[in-house]
């Protein structure tokens, strides 16, 4: 563990967990939740442009001054019932500047009030208008915006769909009924998750959905016939037994999955720019997304 982490999971752990407990996340939900603005750092290198998809709000990036090399469609996490925050600039920008990416970024509507099925055709039409502009696609995504993005994926393979260059997911929620027997054994050790408040908020997204559906939980899908998926999981986080186990599950049925598991590091580590495992993790898929855009 990097110094640097140290200090970090040190500090986490001297504030209560967000998602400690059903009434903790409650009360946080109650909260005005403003989208976080485009950093000024983001305003220098892309032009933005705001538009909406059947009321959804989308942001999208260009890069000035040069042609985009493909596609970055990113679903933002926070257990569905918090709104994009700064962080997610954060990894957004290391993604999309080394390798020029037009980058779009949906601001659904979240839970209590709403539910994944009222953003699931949203986020669908949004996802063919970008694999129709014929330039490759990353689709990405953190927390529960990983299950976002793979929920996209599964719906285009099973619709006969084009599917998306590439997969990138950051501590991505693999199992929302996060019924693992190794969850007891890391939460003590998480500094931001508990499996009450996690399932409180799962539970008020999936609505009427079993939250065993492969769109909430995309361990349950066959994984079969998708593309690259690339994880990257910190160890002190309770999600991470079940990305272990979605990848070996892809891995057993021949599709090209990958986890990069850092052992100290915490639920989206790599929203924080400052510690070495972020930049190693960010800098891999950095390099995935060049070698996806150079074919």
């Amino acid at each position: 563990m990097s110094l640097a982490m140290k200090v970090v999971v040190q500090a986490l752990r001297l504030r209560p967990k967000p998602l400690a407990s059903a009434g903790a996340i409650a009360a946080e939900v109650d909260r005005d939740r403003p989208d976080a603005e485009v950093p000024r750092t983001l305003l220098k290198a892309y032009e933005v442009r705001r538009s909406s998809v059947e009321g959804m709000p989308v942001i999208t990036l260009t890069p000035r001054g040069v042609h985009p090399a493909g596609e970055l469609l990113y679903t933002h996490g926070g257990a569905y019932v918090h709104p994009l925050v700064t962080p997610h600039w954060h990894i957004i920008g290391n993604l999309g500047l080394a390798t020029p990416l037009r980058v779009t970024v949906p601001l659904y509507a979240l839970a209590p009030e709403h539910t994944g099925d009222e953003t699931y055709p949203k986020l669908h039409k949004l996802y063919d208008s970008l694999t129709a502009s014929g330039l490759p696609v990353i689709a990405a995504g953190d927390s529960g915006g990983g299950a976002l993005a793979m929920a996209l994926v599964i719906r285009a393979r099973d619709e006969h769909l084009p599917l998306p260059d590439a997969v990138l997911l950051f501590s991505p929620c693999a199992d929302a009924t996060l019924t693992n027997p190794d969850i007891p054994v890391i939460e003590p050790r998480d500094p931001m998750l508990g499996r009450e408040g996690a399932l409180w908020a799962m539970r008020r997204w999936a609505g009427d959905r079993p939250l065993r559906h492969p769109w909430l939980s995309p361990v349950n899908d066959s994984l079969r016939a998708l593309p690259r998926i690339c994880v990257f999981h910190g160890e002190r986080d309770i999600l991470c037994p079940d990305a272990k186990k979605m990848v070996a599950k892809a891995k057993a049925v021949g599709t090209n999955a990958e986890i990069n598991l850092y052992p100290d590091a915490f639920h989206v580590f790599v929203g924080v720019p400052q510690l070495p495992e972020s930049r190693a993790a960010l800098a891999h898929a950095r390099e995935i997304i060049k070698n996806v855009t150079a074919t």
